[in-house]
């Protein structure tokens, strides 16, 4: 319309996802998720969510040595990392976390209910079937999917930010 003018209102700053991903991976820290992951989400902050590297002072050393200066790490239980994570949601750093096993996905979310889930790395080990690339799930580990899926969290196969995000079988 002529002479109409129309205001639109946006945020006074940016708003940011503070969480970026959520992400199994049996390796935790690697090459992939600190030269792709991080530079894709602008990560400054990982969170590492793993009751085995909390108790293993080696492991926390060589995680700490493998972050870049502008990266902070924080290692904590699942339990811990679950009472942390509300915090996170409102800070300024930008959060990737990552936890090793599937089991311990459903751990963090019965004390944090996130809603999306990137599987990018299970291992293949006896009783695990391939479901994509190197990501493998034994029929428990399938189940506990299915489990979260059911409460609705949006599980999706993903290795690299650049391959498509591949759905578990039941999912939208």
């Amino acid at each position: 319309m002529k002479g109409r003018r129309v205001r639109y209102s946006a945020p006074a700053f940016p708003v940011f996802h503070m969480i970026s991903l959520i992400r199994i991976d049996d390796r935790l820290i690697h090459g992939q998720v600190m030269a792709v992951w991080t530079r894709t989400l602008s990560v400054n902050h990982i969170l590492v969510a793993d009751d085995a590297v909390v108790a293993d002072s080696f492991s926390r050393q060589i995680m700490q040595l493998a972050m870049p200066p502008a990266v902070k790490l924080t290692i904590a239980d699942i339990r811990d990392a679950a009472a942390l994570l509300p915090s996170i949601e409102t800070d300024a750093s930008r959060t990737l976390v990552l936890i090793k096993t599937v089991a311990s996905a459903v751990q963090l979310h019965a004390g944090y209910p996130f809603r999306a889930l990137n599987v990018g790395g299970i291992g293949m080990t006896p009783g695990r079937k391939a479901l994509w690339r190197s990501i493998a799930a034994s029929p428990a580990e399938m189940h506990l999917l299915e489990q979260l899926r059911q409460k609705g969290v949006d599980i999706y196969l993903q290795m690299i930010p650049s391959d498509e995000k591949r759905r578990i079988i039941g999912q939208p």
